[in-house]
């Protein structure tokens, strides 16, 4: 049971880990391409 149990919130952890991982990712990603990321950009220009 305590087997079990440890297993389980290794594998919330290891969520977690890769849900974090994928964030920063993201955030990195918006950070460097911060112009091709804006969406209402070049709809607030043109008008």
């Amino acid at each position: 049971m305590l087997k079990a149990i440890r297993r389980l919130f290794g594998l919330f952890a290891l969520i977690a880990l890769i849900f974090g991982a994928l964030k920063s990712l993201f955030e990195w990603l918006d950070q460097n391409e911060h112009d091709s990321n804006e969406v209402f950009e070049d709809e607030e220009h043109a008008l």
